[in-house]
């Protein structure tokens, strides 16, 4: 008796609407937490374009918050937006300011996600330097790494077919020591990327005498060419790294259409819970560019190990905030269109893609200095049925932008 009690107080607390819609009491039966497909800034304020799975007929609305993510579920609704059964844009609001979002489904509350809007100077410009630029994480750094998850005699086809993907004018690679000169020859990423048409622009490597390379960056020849190539094929060797995983490397090269230059760099930073090492690690970066680079549009690509998901760990994201301090912006934070930002990245070789709700958890960016537009952002998945295709390519997924060089 005291259970159908308990069944009839419930049912007549959701047909009046009692109770906080925000609660996460009710997500399992409301809807997924949306995700930001799309972003535009329009005299001084910014549209989101939102979608989210399907949860069945009725009436659905978005509620949004202005307030951080970690007051969840307490913080107040700053406005309500009707919206269709998958999709809602949501209008009026400012730039360069976190908002999060909420969709509910005849007032039953799902899961938030929140996001950043883009400055107002990060209105989309088409520029006479269009270009592409993408970073994918091989983990192949060692034999043992290399072969983790699925052999790489397996996974070095996947690796190449996802370079096809990519197809950006402007390709970083981390990890990628061994698949330079391990497996089938003719896949090694050397080759591939000569065959293909790209000339390598930057790498790190372990020493001089074994050249292998744990960063490499290369342009597209038809439509880069790379200033001072031998001094840049050299690139950089920073002992503060300590491992041949982890470094750094830039290149100047030439846009051969416009004549403009472009500063390129490559990294990839400590792992684990290393906010200060990663901090110190990109201020470091950070001063080198400035200092070969100073005035010239800048990219900054690679596995940065850390995303805005970490301030719910009691960490930082670090790498950002010392890049913000110089004016570079995450161009996932900026991009008029995303592509999958709701899955993340790395994914550990898991074939159940892992997901993101309340922030996008990237450690695959791609940064760019002041002036740079991103008409869009794509993280290249490749699923079949729902899931990761196997064999997996790498444990991370390739990550591709469209940028607009002033």
């Amino acid at each position: 008796m005291r259970r159908l009690l308990c069944l009839l107080i419930a049912a007549l607390v959701v047909a009046l609407g009692v109770g906080s819609t925000l609660s996460p009491a009710g997500a399992a039966a409301g809807p997924s937490a949306p995700w930001v497909s799309g972003q535009s800034v329009t005299g001084g304020a910014v549209t989101v374009s939102l979608d989210w799975d399907y949860a069945g007929p009725g009436r659905y609305e978005v509620l949004v918050s202005s307030a951080g993510p970690d007051v969840y579920p307490g913080d107040a609704v700053a406005k309500r937006v009707p919206a269709g059964p998958t999709h809602a844009d949501v209008p009026g609001l400012a730039p360069g300011t976190t908002y999060c979002f909420a969709v509910t489904l005849n007032d039953n509350g799902g899961e938030r996600t929140c996001k950043v809007t883009p400055p107002a100077t990060r209105a989309v410009k088409p520029t006479a330097l269009a270009t592409t630029a993408a970073t994918f994480n091989l983990a192949c750094g060692s034999k043992s790494t290399c072969n983790s998850g699925w052999k790489w005699k397996k996974r070095q086809k996947r690796v190449v077919d996802s370079i096809g993907l990519m197809n950006a004018d402007v390709m970083v690679f981390a990890e990628a020591h061994l698949a330079h000169k391990y497996g089938k020859k003719k896949r090694w990423i050397g080759k591939v990327m000569k065959k293909r048409g790209y000339t390598l622009a930057c790498q790190t490597q372990k020493s001089k005498k074994r050249k292998l390379f744990s960063q490499t960056a290369y342009v597209r020849s038809g439509v880069y060419a790379v200033v001072d190539p031998k001094h840049n094929s050299k690139g950089s060797r920073f002992t503060r790294f300590g491992d041949r995983d982890h470094g750094y490397c830039h290149a100047l090269v030439q846009h051969r259409a416009t004549g403009k230059l472009v500063a390129l760099g490559a990294l990839h930073l400590r792992d684990g819970n290393a906010d200060g090492v990663r901090q110190q690690e990109t201020a470091y970066v950070l001063g080198r560019l400035q200092a070969r680079f100073a005035g010239v549009p800048t990219v900054l690509l690679g596995d940065f190990n850390s995303h805005r998901g970490h301030e719910r760990r009691g960490q930082v994201d670090a790498p950002r905030l010392v890049l913000e301090g110089a004016g570079f912006a995450d161009a996932s934070d900026i991009a008029a269109r995303l592509t999958y930002p709701f899955l993340n990245s790395a994914h550990g070789f898991d074939t159940n893609p892992p997901r993101s709700s309340t922030w996008p958890t990237h450690v695959d960016r791609i940064f760019v200095s002041p002036g740079i537009t991103v008409p869009s952002w794509e993280n290249i998945a490749v699923l079949d049925g729902g899931r990761y295709a196997a064999p997996m390519a790498s444990d991370h997924n390739p990550v591709r932008t469209t940028l607009y060089i002033p």
